[in-house]
């Protein structure tokens, strides 16, 4: 093992050791939280972006900027807030979090949305608490399980305690040898409200990308007069070609 890595290794006992003789909280001497009121809400914050036309300053040319719809939509928990201060009790701080959970209606896998590792939801200042989860943006926990519609269940949890780290002497992988807990007192899970993601109304996909820019060249007048100019000329000389040949035949019959 190189020196380097002896120190590493060394150090890193070192942070367990420290973490084995630190203080845990009283959890005996914390009161169980009730259960968090909260509602849900389906918000549709989509919209348009108009196709706009610009003048190239440099070629007077029309520049088109395709319209787009820009699909924007979240689920928002509102969580009515529990009063609450948080206080220290033998050297670790005592808080008060939230924890969501949703499934699909028709499934029976809950799916933790937080966890002492990710950390907890925390309390605002105002009477309550929102957190909005996207639909479209591909993110936890809507990992591409909505296409347009779907049914979705949730349920809060309140927990008052502490989060920090314990040794895991039974661990085999070095990451998990003093992994995040919570410890303290919770609420349970509450009731299970339930939310319908409505269809939404979308403009037909554009095939046009937004910015995307369509020059039309104006038709140059000048252009344009010299094509008359060119076509009166021929007319002119056709003309005056037809009639002096007709003048010379005319000479030739009376001679």
């Amino acid at each position: 093992m190189s020196k380097r890595a002896s120190l590493l290794f060394i150090a890193f006992f070192a942070v367990l050791s420290l973490i084995a003789v630190m203080p845990k909280p009283a959890s005996a001497s914390i009161t169980k939280p009730s259960f968090p009121g909260f509602t849900l809400k389906f918000v549709d914050a989509s919209y348009d972006v108009p196709t706009i036309y610009t003048i190239d300053p440099y070629t007077g040319a029309t520049v088109t900027h395709a319209g787009y719809h820009v699909q924007n939509r979240t689920v928002e928990v509102s969580i009515k807030n529990h009063p609450f201060t948080k206080y220290e009790a033998d050297g670790q701080i005592i808080d008060f979090y939230v924890n969501i959970r949703m499934k699909g209606h028709y499934s029976e896998d809950w799916i933790n949305i937080y966890s002492p590792s990710r950390g907890f939801l925390t309390q605002s200042e105002s009477e309550y608490t929102k957190i909005a989860f996207s639909l479209d943006d591909n993110e936890f926990p809507f990992w591409d399980n909505f296409a347009q519609r779907g049914i979705v269940d949730f349920q809060v949890e309140a927990l008052m305690g502490s989060v920090h780290r314990i040794i895991n002497g039974s661990a085999t992988d070095i990451l998990q040898m003093a992994p995040w807990i919570f410890e303290g007192e919770k609420s349970g899970w509450s009731e299970t409200q339930t939310i319908t993601i409505p269809t939404s109304a979308i403009s037909p996909p554009d095939s046009s990308t937004p910015d995307q820019e369509l020059q039309q060249e104006p038709f140059p007048i000048a252009l344009l007069i010299t094509a008359i100019g060119v076509s009166v000329a021929i007319v002119s000389v056709s003309l005056l070609v037809y009639f002096k040949k007709r003048h010379v035949k005319s000479i030739r019959r009376e001679i």
